[in-house]
């Protein structure tokens, strides 16, 4: 008889969810989910709104990465008014919106690292659960948990400085941006009281990089091997194929490196990717119409 194994709250994630295993006659996994359980509906909310509400709506899907969706919804809106797909913004209209970005991207990956990683890299994923979680890591090393604070703290001041707000700001507006960056804002950012300023952000990012290095170093086996699996990629690109966090063309591929997706206009991704709805998780799951 089949069984299944329910695994609820799903903790340190960016969000709430619940894992069900299932497994067949013999005990033996036929098939893991992940569930999300939160509704969202935000395709039904903007309906009927004005157009320029958007970007201040959408980023409500999220209170860790609102910035992507604020920016995302801005871009489409550029169309709208004419400001085209990147080059019709000034270039400080697109400098404050990436700067808004990389805000967030150095915020979310410290609280990914720090808060959500660092325990079972620091204790072992095999370590006390009462031991394994961030009040674990301000307790025996508290020197990298007040890094953590701090760092996370520094990218929501410099998304608070263009955007506005620290979370659901407003500094993307169709065409361009609303608010500028003071001389106060920009020397508070280089040059602010240790350690919220550039030069120590990049000094215990810089730390945390060789943390990681040396525990791979020592776990290659388990590193390599644990989760692993063969998954495609897509990314938008600039011009030389580096990844960008605002701009470009959509790039995939699969696990091997082989081009899937080669160099399209976001605005067509509709073309190119669609997306499943399942009956157990309000999350659709997106796919490549290619596989």
């Amino acid at each position: 008889m089949s069984k299944k194994i329910t695994i609820e709250p799903v903790t340190r994630v960016e969000g709430h969810g619940k894992v069900t295993i299932h497994l067949d006659d013999n005990n033996q996994v036929s098939q893991s989910r992940l569930h999300i359980v939160e509704f969202r509906g935000f395709e039904r909310f903007v309906q009927g709104r004005p157009y320029w509400e958007a970007p201040v709506l959408v980023q409500r899907l999220c209170g860790i990465c609102p910035v992507s969706h604020h920016l995302a919804a801005a871009k489409a809106l550029d169309v709208i008014v004419g400001a085209g797909t990147g080059d019709g913004l000034t270039p400080t209209g697109e400098k404050m919106r990436r700067l808004m970005h990389y805000g967030q991207i150095f915020q979310s990956h410290v609280l990914h690292f720090f808060h959500l990683a660092s325990p079972d890299l620091l204790f072992g994923i095999d370590g006390d659960p009462a031991l394994r979680n961030v009040i674990g890591i301000a307790i025996k090393h508290k020197e990298l948990a007040v890094q953590a604070v701090m760092m996370r703290k520094y990218g929501q001041e410099v998304i608070k400085v263009t955007a506005g707000k620290k979370i659901h700001g407003t500094g993307a507006i169709p065409g361009g941006i609303n608010k500028h960056l003071t001389q106060t804002e920009k020397d508070s950012l280089l040059n602010g009281d240790d350690p919220m300023n550039i030069d120590k952000m990049i000094d215990w990012s810089l730390g945390a990089l060789e943390f990681f290095k040396d525990y791979h170093s020592k776990n290659k086996d388990l590193i390599d091997k644990f989760a692993a699996f063969p998954s495609s990629h897509v990314s938008l690109v600039r011009k030389d194929g580096a990844m960008d966090l605002y701009h470009g063309v959509l790039r995939g591929i699969d696990s091997d490196g082989n081009k899937i997706l080669n160099d399209v206009d976001y605005q067509d991704y509709l073309q190119y990717i669609d997306e499943e709805v399942k009956s157990w998780s309000y999350m659709k799951f997106p796919y490549l119409r290619s596989i």
